[in-house]
């Protein structure tokens, strides 16, 4: 089988990100972006989700002083009636409490 080169312009962050969880699955970079490559051909389709990114934005008022003034009082409301304030999490026990 003859190959051919690919290449590709990427933020070198992204890259040491990504470079980084490859290696942990042991591959490579290249590794990686041929099993992409691959599936993407014999799938037919993209091997992950691609979605519009046309959202809806917020409404005006939707941070406005009044709004996040209520969901704190909820937030703070929640949390003095929540058990969980009386939980020690450096406790084993009450570690497994809350995980129930």
């Amino acid at each position: 089988m003859k190959a051919i080169q690919v290449s590709a312009r990427v933020d070198p962050s992204i890259k040491e990100s990504a470079q980084k969880v490859f290696e942990r699955q042991g591959l490579d970079m290249a590794a990686a972006i041929k099993m992409f490559i691959t599936k993407t051909a014999y799938e037919q389709q993209i091997p992950l989700s691609v979605q519009d990114n046309t959202k809806q934005a917020y409404p005006d008022d939707w941070f406005s002083e009044q709004r996040i003034a209520n969901r704190d009082e909820i937030t703070r409301l929640a949390l003095e009636k929540s058990p969980v304030q009386d939980l020690d999490l450096s406790k084993k026990e009450d570690r497994e409490e809350f995980m129930q």
